[in-house]
């Protein structure tokens, strides 16, 4: 009799590790990709089945590439809501910080002493050229510098080199990580699925931040502010420029936003031109998010039918299985969604700001996920489109009052692509 149960055991258990071993196949081999506004916010906001903890949970599964490349230790790579909340209440006061200090105003201020001092840099004359990337990194990590993360600290003590080291490392190493074999495609542990990091480069991208951002109580691991705040904003900042340079409307706009710079001069139509600066930017995220996917990774073993079928087996079979290794993603395409025709019309892959018009009051407008969706949209959504503003149209005054000009190409740039773009003389 026990000889028969053994065998049946044993049958059971083959059986359901060829089902896991299926399971491993389709986990390493298929994402599910969301590519709807619904099927986007199950994804990314709570739902009966999935609460905070939840969410943060797959959020922070899927960006262990993360904390293997940058060493961050912020709410992003972990999943305990306590990391979480205080990490939102430190985002959330540099923020009203910034508010207390000039309101937009004193902002614009920081922001074209940054464009100045690094124009100043340079012995601009006939011939005159640089790159349109490294400038905008370089003005709007310094901008980010004094304005929010260290408002005390006096521009001109900023080392030129911890900021070009800085900008240039982070993004080196971002692209690095998304060559590596991260935990959104690859059926395996998350604790090995990210190739080592690049340690000399990370010691020295440390080294600089640390330079920046000098107080070690304030700021214990610096590149947890720095790369939320600038990362994406910088990208801001030069798809929007990409886009009005050579538009004296839209150049106009900024000029009259840097005219007075308020919330409500951003979000009001000017009068000869019946468009509003808020209509740029949002046409700028619409066409370039700055995350144009967003991952989320669950273990395979919360599958409910798979946890049926693992619960039958005897004890020391369910030991030898290792579930927490296979893991399965789940991508919300954020960038099917902006460029889709049946929600932004035949011309949604051109750049139209005065599409916006359309939206401004009606309650069933297309929903924009440049900044997420749900609870743990970006912090600060509200904040950064009239910064990257603010910033490029700091940009553009100085560049003219220099007698300096874009060169573009066809091609706009996200973090690399920016190949024969340039700031220079006539």
């Amino acid at each position: 009799m026990y000889a028969v149960w053994l065998l049946l055991t044993t049958l059971a258990g083959l059986i359901i590790i060829i089902v896991l071993t299926i399971f491993r196949c389709i986990a390493h081999t298929s994402t599910q990709r969301h590519d709807t506004p619904k099927g986007i916010m199950n994804l990314l906001g709570p739902s009966t089945s999935t609460s905070v903890r939840g969410l943060l949970k797959s959020r922070s599964l899927a960006n262990q590439r993360l904390l293997h490349t940058f060493n961050i230790t912020n709410t992003f790579v972990q999943a305990d809501i306590q990391t979480h909340n205080i990490f939102v209440g430190r985002m959330k006061d540099l923020l009203r910080a910034q508010a207390r200090h000039g309101q937009w105003g004193g902002f614009l201020g920081i922001a074209r002493q940054a464009v100045a001092s690094e124009l100043n840099r340079y012995d601009i004359g006939q011939g005159f050229s640089t790159a349109f990337a490294d400038l905008v990194q370089i003005v709007t990590l310094k901008t980010i510098m004094v304005s929010l993360l260290d408002p005390d600290r006096d521009m001109e003590s900023i080392d030129a080199q911890d900021l070009r080291a800085s900008a240039t490392l982070i993004t080196e190493l971002w692209a690095m990580s998304k060559k590596q074999t991260s935990v959104s495609s690859a059926a395996s542990s998350p604790s090995s699925s990210c190739t080592l990091p690049d340690v000399d480069a990370l010691a020295t991208l440390s080294t600089h931040l640390r330079r920046l951002l000098p107080d070690t109580e304030k700021y214990p691991n610096p590149i947890d502010f720095v790369v939320p705040t600038w990362e994406t904003l910088w990208r801001l900042v030069a798809t929007s420029l990409a886009h009005v340079y050579d538009n004296e409307v839209y150049r106009h706009n900024f000029q009259e936003l840097l005219g007075d710079p308020t919330a409500e001069r951003f979000r009001t139509t000017s009068f000869d031109s019946t468009l509003c600066t808020e209509w740029i930017i949002n046409e700028t995220l619409r066409l370039h998010p700055p995350s144009r996917h967003i991952s989320r990774s669950f273990p395979v073993k919360e599958h409910p039918g798979l946890r049926i079928l693992v619960s039958l087996l005897p004890k020391f079979i369910r030991g030898r299985l290792k579930l927490d290794s296979i893991i399965r993603s789940e991508i919300a395409d954020i960038e099917s969604i902006h460029l889709s025709t049946n929600i932004w019309g035949p011309d949604a892959l051109e750049f139209k700001p005065r599409r916006w018009k359309a939206y401004a009051d009606a309650a069933d407008a297309p929903t924009l996920f440049a900044f997420g969706y749900g609870p743990l949209m970006c912090v600060g959504k509200n904040w950064a489109p009239m910064a990257a503003a603010l910033i490029a149209g700091a940009i553009l005054e100085s560049i003219e009052a220099e007698g300096l000009e874009i060169i573009g190409t066809a091609v706009i740039g996200g973090r690399a692509g920016w190949a024969g773009w340039e700031f220079q003389t006539p």
